[in-house]
């Protein structure tokens, strides 16, 4: 694969062609993309200087590195993660974060420990649903604050619902399905009902839109064929090249005056109160 020095994408993919998909997620979707959601989610379990903070489900560190710049050096954040590949890949990194191996739906904390529990892009993978808002929610303080933020459904989603019209159109329904997987649980009403089999009574579920910057349309899939958990080992090299080659026409409705595109993606969070 050659690498385009102009290119920070195909830098990134370039060096890491070997690399675990933890480290490849890490360089080239959270800069990209979810690294962009960190202030939806804190603001809504209202973080703040201080505050003791638990991300469930927090992957390789994004939004708890980001609540280490909120809380300041009087607060404390842990992270917890099921996937000890993607914690080998937050412990590397020089932040005042406890970093925690272990499934949503049993926190190792004692009730009422934690002021905010955030949770960005993870729950539609919890097995049991009700059981992780359970849980954040015991370990709140009283009046702390929990959000839970998801991917609204895809067809909400137009950048993303472009890509797996493109994906469909070359390569078939198959290949399609991991990038539908993350938008399962976009409804309002599917999630209110997972709160109320949590026993949050005061939930709310509120609307919040973010974004990604690509510099380029082709960046955008080169980002999504990186990745173990959407596209990354199910497509051959010839039929990326292809794939990227075709998202140049396919994302021109999103393209700005300099080459770039931003991807638009709404999104819901789950946000409740600990009275």
């Amino acid at each position: 694969m050659t690498t385009d020095q102009n290119n920070p994408i195909s830098e990134v993919q370039a060096q890491n062609k070997n690399g675990s998909p933890a480290e490849i997620y890490d360089e080239m979707f959270v800069p990209t993309f979810f690294g962009r959601f960190t202030g939806l989610t804190l603001k809504a379990a209202g973080v703040d200087y201080g505050h003791s903070v638990i991300d469930v489900g927090c992957g390789t560190g994004a939004l708890a590195v980001a609540a280490t710049n909120r809380v300041g050096p009087e607060g404390k954040v842990a992270g917890l993660d099921p996937n000890e590949e993607m914690l080998a890949r937050a412990r590397v990194k020089d932040v005042p974060v406890d970093w925690y191996h272990g499934p949503a739906e049993q926190l190792p904390f004692e009730d009422e420990s934690f002021d905010s529990v955030v949770s960005q892009f993870a729950l539609m993978y919890f097995e049991d649903k009700p059981k992780a808002l359970q849980e954040m929610h015991r370990v709140l303080k009283p009046g702390g604050k929990l959000a839970a933020l998801v991917p609204d459904a895809i067809d909400r989603s137009p950048g993303f619902s472009v890509a797996t019209e493109l994906l469909h159109r070359l390569f078939g329904e198959e290949i399609v399905r991991g990038m539908r997987e993350p938008f399962k649980d976009g409804d309002p009403d599917y999630l209110r009902k997972v709160c109320d089999e949590a026993g949050l009574q005061n939930a709310e579920i509120i609307s919040a839109t973010g974004a990604g910057r690509f510099n380029a349309p082709a960046d955008f899939m080169k980002v999504e064929g990186s990745c173990a958990w959407t596209l990354g080992g199910l497509l051959s090299e010839e039929q990326l090249n292809l794939l990227y080659e075709e998202s140049n026409q396919a994302f021109k409705p999103f393209q700005q005056d300099d080459g770039s595109i931003t991807i638009n993606t709404p999104c819901l969070i789950i946000q409740a109160v600990r009275s």
